[in-house]
């Protein structure tokens, strides 16, 4: 009997009728990816958020999983099964049945009245600056602000923020914030040690709270163009599949429940959804929440 899997992103290649030979990509301690022509599959346990390009298994069969599987096995995926051939024995995961979820991240169509200085005040409190891998203040700092600085001005363009300025000045100010926010883009972008650079985090949390704040619409389409212009050959490969999901508007999913929490208000539920995003990775978790604070203002 094949092991089987609880949940599956619907953006996971394999989901795809036809049949896919890969290869082992990367083992961990607690999950291992799988590349298919350049698409990653990350395979987690049901005790982790799920991922954007992933699939969960129970925790003990993938404690068995880890002992088994290498980098290059090879990987086959048929009729909703993914059999990986290991020296030691041939894994089956039955993804078929498995319950599919979309972690696009939600566009906050009402005002997100009182978002801004609840997160700022969650963020503060928990000293984010403390625990990212960036160097700071630096100029990481002054990348960070140019972001915060561009989601200021899609804010203003669409008429969500006040604004003193005329409708000229707001488009003038809107374009100069895009060509900061392409250099901060340029700079932040396979930053940092790790399977996912710093700087990278900062930029999917930013990308994640644009999609939040504005939809996918031509407000943020100069960032979403940044980052796809600047990935290849940046950064490691399983740091440009977050980064590529990103700009397709998804998230893991603990960001796609804080954006869901902002969303409907539930600010009382901040503290721990952030605690919990904390324990992502070294640094990933904080380095993200700095990112997906700026979008909102929030600067440290």
């Amino acid at each position: 009997m094949g092991i089987v899997v609880f949940n599956i992103c619907d953006r996971v290649p394999v989901r795809n009728p036809q049949s896919r030979t890969g290869s082992v990509h990367s083992v961990f301690a607690t999950s291992f990816n799988v590349e298919f022509s350049g698409e990653l599959v990350h395979v987690g346990t049901d005790e982790a958020p799920l991922s954007c390009f992933g699939m969960t298994v129970g925790a003990k069969e993938m404690a068995m999983l880890v002992e088994r599987v290498e980098p290059g096995d090879a990987v086959h995926c048929r009729d909703g099964v993914m059999r990986i051939y290991s020296r030691a024995d041939v894994s089956e995961l039955v993804y078929g049945e498995a319950a599919v979820r979309s972690l696009a991240v939600p566009h906050a169509v009402d005002s997100l009245a009182g978002a801004d200085v609840a997160l700022l005040r969650v963020l503060t409190a928990a000293d984010v600056v403390e625990h990212i891998g960036l160097p700071w203040p630096d100029r990481s700092r002054g990348a960070v602000a140019e972001l915060a600085r561009f989601s200021v001005s899609c804010a203003r363009l669409a008429g969500m923020a006040k604004s003193t300025y005329s409708k000229e000045e707001v488009h003038a100010r809107y374009e100069a914030s895009e060509r900061a926010m392409r250099g901060s883009v340029e700079y932040l972008l396979g930053r940092g040690l790790g399977l996912t650079p710093s700087g990278d985090d900062v930029l999917c949390g930013f990308g994640c709270a644009l999609h939040l704040l504005y939809g996918t619409g031509s407000l943020i389409a100069p960032y979403l163009d940044a980052v796809r212009h600047a990935l290849p050959g940046r950064t490691t490969a399983v740091s440009e599949a977050y980064l590529r999901a990103m700009t397709a508007g998804c998230a893991n999913e603990d960001f796609v429940a804080l954006a869901a929490d902002l969303t409907a208000g539930e600010f009382e539920a901040l503290p721990d959804r952030v605690e919990r995003i904390f324990q992502m990775g070294h640094t990933s978790g904080a380095d993200s929440l700095l990112g997906f604070g700026a979008a909102f203002g929030c600067l440290f």
